[in-house]
C-alpha cells in the first residue's frame, strides 16, 4: 500500500513539473516531470502487484492451514476410536524411523588381549 501511495504522489508531482515546464518553456523541468510521472506510475503498479501477490499467498496459506487442521482432526478421531491399532502403527513407524536414522553399525568388537 505504501508503494501505491508514494507512486501516485510522485506521479502527481511529475504532472505538476511537466505543466510548469510547459508554461515556462523550461524543457529540463518538463522532462523531469515526465520522468517523475513514469517512475511514479511504475512504483504504483509495483505496489498493486505486490499487494495482489501477498493477498494470494495469504489465501493459499489459509487453505493449507485448514487442510492440516482437518487431517489432524481425522487422526485424533482415529486414535480416540481405535487406540490399540494407533499404538501399533506408531510403534512400527518408530522402529522404522529408528532403523533409518541409526546409520552404520555401531557395534564395538573387543579382541582378546592375548
Amino acid at each position: 500500500m505504501d508503494d501505491q501511495f508514494t507512486g501516485a504522489a510522485r506521479e502527481g508531482v511529475g504532472r505538476v513539473q511537466d505543466a510548469v515546464g510547459g508554461l515556462t518553456g523550461d524543457s529540463a523541468t518538463q522532462m523531469k516531470g515526465k520522468l517523475n510521472q513514469a517512475a511514479g506510475s511504475a512504483q504504483e503498479t509495483y505496489g498493486k502487484l505486490s499487494e495482489g501477490v501477498r493477498d494470494t499467498l495469504e489465501g493459499a496459506l489459509e487453505t493449507v492451514r485448514g487442510e492440516v487442521h482437518e487431517r489432524l482432526d481425522t487422526i485424533e478421531t482415529y486414535v480416540k476410536d481405535k487406540p490399540l491399532p494407533a499404538v501399533a502403527i506408531a510403534a512400527v513407524a518408530g522402529i522404522v524411523l529408528g532403523l533409518l536414522l541409526r546409520g552404520g553399525s555401531r557395534t564395538i568388537y573387543l579382541r582378546d588381549p592375548r
